[in-house]
């Protein structure tokens, strides 16, 4: 098989040849942008799920179709260290610059701006906004962000377009920012304003949100994705070979799917190796299983240690006890004790995870899993498990004499 050729693509958030199995969610985005634009309310919506379902390639999909809609559009990747409020206003002069106001309404702009405390307009001909954060209280910062979004809003409908903010990794947000993002957003929809926002994080989202702001869960919607469907996963694995000329025989579909369970990139990348492998078409069972520890190995360096090399050696130790228990979602009592400690004596390692990305709150009080799909089966093969003293000596005493 000619690897010029090789049509998957597991590269971070890259579009895959077949996006399979996501047409109701860009269906959705589709009529949001529809609706905003005629004047109707609309939610924006938070993509959520773990690592490797296809988060970042849909919230592109949606941007390309904002573009395409005529709406000018600001993609943002977050990071624990970003300043949201930074972001925004920067990405909110650039909008009124593209906007090509009227002399008049540019003034009007201009003027509401002049009022803000946050952030302060530093250029009296332009938009140019400067901004600082470390001297902003929560409640000013809430108000000066609702009136840029009511001042972008009001002129971006008076020139028949719309605003469209994409933020990935919204997990990462800081709580007082994104209380003043829920207010800002919940303004401009109250007014009708052409302003939304897209975005795409891990599954602890819908609870951050609706901690932020007790209307959230009327303001947004949060569509989940996890592994695709089998059709749909087909499709992925089948589709783009076939474009090339090249098919699959059953057994070896068969047995892929069940090697990636239908997570979209770990298909992406088994198909990629399989295809580099496979000396023809159709590509049969057994190129599948020489492809696969290589697949699995890629899997592991290029998903699972990059993770596990941030986290300390207690961290890893965190992650190895959950991983002991098996299947997530994993009790913080249970993962304590096979630490062979105490959940308060842990807070802090486990918190430290938190903000790591590495594991999340799920929706059971108590409870944390991991946010890369088999995470535990890769630290069952990385590292391993080492019992407790009290387990071990445990153990010592049940042994026959």
């Amino acid at each position: 098989m000619d690897p010029i050729k090789n049509p998957y693509t597991p590269g971070a958030g890259t579009r895959p040849s077949e996006l399979a199995g996501r047409a109701a969610e860009i269906d959705s985005f589709r009529v949001q942008l529809a609706r905003l634009l005629a004047g109707r309310p609309e939610q924006s919506q938070i993509i959520t799920g773990l690592r490797g379902v296809g988060k970042t390639v849909l919230l592109n999909t949606f941007e390309d179709h904002a573009e395409a809609s005529g709406y000018l559009t600001a993609f943002r990747e977050l990071t624990q260290e970003s300043i949201l409020p930074e972001l925004i206003a920067k990405d909110v002069q650039r909008f009124l610059r593209e906007l090509r106001l009227s002399a008049k309404v540019a003034e009007a702009v201009r003027t509401g701006l002049s009022t803000l405390s946050v952030f302060k307009l530093t250029d009296p001909n332009g938009f140019e906004l400067s901004i600082d954060i470390r001297k902003a209280q929560e409640q000013q910062l809430t108000e000066d962000l609702v009136e840029l979004f009511l001042q972008l809003g009001r002129a971006a409908k008076g020139k028949k377009t719309g605003i469209a903010f994409f933020l990935d990794e919204i997990q990462f947000v800081k709580e007082h920012e994104l209380r003043a993002l829920i207010s800002a957003l919940h303004r401009a929809m109250q007014k009708q304003l052409p302003i939304t926002l897209a975005a795409a994080g891990l599954p602890q989202i819908p609870r951050l949100a609706g901690e932020a702001r007790s209307y959230a869960e009327r303001l947004f919607r949060f569509p989940h994705i996890g592994a695709l469907d089998e059709p749909a996963a087909r499709a992925a694995l089948v589709l783009p070979a076939e474009r090339e000329g090249a098919t699959y025989d059953e057994e070896a579909i068969a047995r892929t799917l069940d090697l990636t369970q239908g997570y979209p990139f770990y298909i992406q990348e088994f198909g990629k190796h399989i295809w580099n492998l496979a000396p023809s078409s159709p590509i049969r069972l057994d190129d599948v299983d020489r492809a696969a520890p290589r697949a699995e190995e890629s899997l592991d360096r290029g998903i699972y240690e990059v993770r596990i090399q941030r986290a300390t050696a207690k961290e890893r130790r965190y992650l190895r006890a959950m991983a002991e228990l098996g299947t997530g979602p994993y009790k913080v009592g249970a993962v304590a004790k096979a630490m062979g400690s105490t959940t308060t004596a842990l807070s802090t390692v486990r918190q430290s995870l938190l903000d790591r990305g590495l594991i999340y709150a799920t929706e059971d009080y108590g409870h944390v899993d991991f946010t890369v799909p088999r995470f535990d089966e890769f630290m069952r093969r990385h590292m391993p498990f080492k019992p407790t003293p009290a387990r071990q000596a445990g153990a010592r005493r049940r042994k026959p004499a």
